[in-house]
């Protein structure tokens, strides 16, 4: 085979991947109009080993971990950056040994987490959510896909979503659908909106709402506005039952106004918007660190000081549940772009 030819394949090959990561990485969002997903999904909930003692009070984390390949050193090509996936499959299982033992340290109740990958071509076929499982046992665990690939060949295939886990009994866990992007791609590439929803009956109805909503929608859709009403209607008609609600979550949203330095291009910020708080129910709670960003932008690897960052990620609970402490792990989004968010509540 003579050079030509081998540059032609290696560019066509460069070209597959790229198209794939593109399309499907939850930043060109793809609906099949012809097969949608049902309103209402059931989640299979995988048993942990052990229980908590209490559901009275709940210590919660939030982190969006973007799928163990997302740390200082990445970049990401629709913020504007340059890279379709990680450096490498050692940085991946660098990053996710390092959220592993943040988790395993940090002894809370639940985990909402967010871009959770099985075996996937931005992974390097790393397995995050049973890497995750292996060293959590102790967890109910459950899994919803929200980006996914289909009739794409093995090596290109993804696979991204929610999981929750709970160390209090998971009575039921199911998604309910959330609007979508406009725009779809011959079913290929999927990016299904969903809330990831956990019921918990251990002395409290807790109803947990783990969310990941749209962040790079045309303002003029406003999808990711739409997708919070949706939200919310959802959690009051819960919270009228008489459960306890904790919605938490990335919302692509800014949760608060608090700016930070940053010497990032104004054009590279076409993403961010403020969150409408006259969409939220009166005597809704909101549980977000005011004092430590949660994102970073991921036009280039991060540099603090440099990098813009905000407060996207954050937790908003029923009248019937009181905040006792709220905290943003400051770790330089050194293994992710997001800082994972901690909040302790109680059944009033």
């Amino acid at each position: 085979m003579g050079v030509f030819q081998r540059m032609r394949i290696r560019l066509l090959a460069a070209g597959l991947v790229g198209v794939s990561i593109l399309l499907s990485q939850g930043c060109v969002y793809f609906a099949n109009r012809y097969e949608p997903h049902p309103e209402v999904m059931a989640v299979e909930v995988t048993p942990g080993q052990s229980i908590a003692s209490s559901g009275v009070e709940l210590k919660i984390i939030n982190w969006n971990i973007g799928y163990a390949g997302m740390g200082k050193d990445s970049d990401f090509i629709l913020d504007h950056g340059s890279q379709y996936r990680p450096l490498s499959k050692d940085l991946v299982a660098k990053n996710l040994l390092a959220i592993n033992d943040h988790l395993a340290n940090a002894k809370a109740d639940v985990l909402m987490l967010q871009e959770v990958a099985k075996r996937s071509w931005n992974t390097y076929q790393t397995d995050v959510y049973k890497a995750l499982q292996v060293r959590l046992p102790s967890y109910d665990w459950t899994y919803s896909l929200d980006v996914l690939t289909r009739w794409v060949p093995w090596p290109l295939t993804i696979r991204n979503g929610n999981a929750t886990a709970s160390l209090i009994p998971i009575a039921s866990a199911e998604t309910r659908a959330l609007t979508l992007e406009p725009n779809f791609f011959l079913g290929m590439f999927r990016k299904q909106y969903r809330m990831h929803i956990t019921r918990l009956e251990h002395e409290v109805a807790w109803v947990l709402v783990n969310i990941h909503l749209s962040a790079f929608d045309d303002e003029k859709d406003a999808v990711r506005e739409k997708q919070l009403q949706e939200v919310v209607d959802f959690a009051q008609q819960e919270y009228l039952k008489g459960n306890h609600v904790v919605i938490g979550g990335d919302w692509n949203l800014r949760l608060a106004p608090k700016e930070f330095p940053h010497t990032t291009a104004i054009e590279d910020l076409f993403w961010v918007r403020d969150l409408p708080q006259e969409s939220i129910p009166e005597g809704w709670t909101w549980g977000v660190d005011p004092l430590v960003p949660t994102v970073r932008s991921a036009n280039k690897p991060y540099v603090e000081g440099e990098n813009y960052v905000l407060i996207i990620d954050g937790f908003l609970v029923s009248p019937n549940v009181e905040v006792l402490a709220i905290q943003t792990d400051n770790l330089n989004f050194e293994h992710t772009d997001h800082h994972p968010v901690s909040i302790t509540v109680r059944a009033r």
